[in-house]
């Protein structure tokens, strides 16, 4: 039966009186790895439950040197691909015993005052999928020891761990997979604004183009969404006769110009135009898709960032490490069958 404790928050002073033990009992009862006996823990984690106790972690980690917090700040929460890896990331801190904070941000700059802000609360670990902070930030970091992981941000960023796809291989795939389809009349379908992974792997397609003598026409997009790509459908609908393949460097600019180019100029797909897209987002394997595209696995990269993180805070001094994604091509619909010797 719980005591009326209801006129004030209970702290661990209550469960400590209550339980008969110290605050310092208490404090370890919650706390992994400390040193405690079976029936101690038992009576402090007994007296919580009958108040009605919860642990201020928030309070707990501006006492000591690191919390259990964990800081994910991450941009484009309304792409599916994201969403997933940002979700699988928190499961992930969840399922290790962390607390996961999560922050968006959409620049280069709020990226920055964001992570700045997560130093305040004494987090475990920093895992950044938002626009690349400062070397600034990285340094404050590495000061204070807090582990800081960049996902699909960049390979040359100096002091921080990272996980990333290979943006060569998924320029090569696409090449490779629309090029088994029977296109070599090629163009690639990219954002404006610059971003590691979607802007390197469509660069890296246009080299491996020039590579094999086979130049590929560059269209831009306002944007990496799906109406970016709808939008895109009306500046490349008047040069498709000139195209047999086009590389989309994601799912969603792909789905909303094979739309695009459906509907408004009646273009039959693979037929008259093979399209290949890139992340394998759910919705690219939608009966009215079957999109072919090029598979980065969300989890994996989530999971490899938490990894790395926890290796770090276990060990601080270990070298910068930076976990490379192969890729995976699958062909659907939406290529011609590869022609098999």
């Amino acid at each position: 039966m719980k005591e009326n404790l209801t006129e004030k928050r209970v702290t661990s002073f209550d469960v400590a009186r209550h339980a008969g033990v110290s605050r310092s009992v208490v404090s370890r009862a919650f706390t992994k790895g400390a040193i405690i006996s079976d029936t101690a823990r038992a009576k402090v984690l007994q007296s919580a439950d009958e108040l009605g106790y919860q642990v201020n972690y928030l309070a707990r980690g501006l006492q000591t040197k690191h919390s259990n917090l964990v800081g994910i700040v991450a941009s484009a929460l309304d792409t599916p691909y994201r969403a997933r890896q940002v979700r699988i990331a928190a499961q992930e801190c969840i399922k290790r015993g962390f607390r996961p904070i999560l922050l968006t941000a959409e620049s280069a700059v709020e990226s920055e005052k964001l992570t700045s802000l997560l130093f305040n609360y004494n987090v475990a670990g920093v895992i950044i999928t938002s626009a690349e902070p400062s070397s600034k930030i990285i340094t404050e970091c590495n000061r204070l020891s807090i582990p800081i992981v960049m996902v699909n941000r960049g390979s040359d960023i100096s002091g921080a761990d990272c996980v990333q796809m290979d943006i060569d291989q998924a320029g090569a795939l696409a090449y490779q997979m629309l090029n088994e389809a029977g296109a070599h009349r090629l163009a690639v379908l990219m954002p404006r604004v610059e971003s590691y992974s979607v802007s390197g792997r469509a660069r890296a397609f246009v080299d491996i183009c020039k590579k094999h003598k086979t130049p590929a026409l560059v269209f831009t997009s306002s944007d990496q969404s799906y109406t970016a790509g709808l939008d895109a459908a009306q500046e490349i609908g008047p040069s498709i006769d000139t195209l047999d393949g086009i590389f989309c460097a994601t799912d969603l600019l792909a789905l909303g110009l094979l739309d695009g180019l459906r509907h408004n100029w009646n273009i039959k797909v693979p037929e008259n135009l093979s399209v290949v897209g890139c992340d394998d987002i759910e919705q690219a394997s939608w009966c009215s898709y079957q999109l072919s595209t090029i598979h980065q696995d969300a989890d994996e990269q989530a999971i490899a960032a938490v990894n790395i993180m926890l290796k770090r805070i276990e060990d601080p001094t270990m070298a910068t490490q930076t976990y490379i994604q192969n890729l995976t091509p699958l062909h659907r619909g939406t290529t011609k069958r590869p022609i098999r010797k």
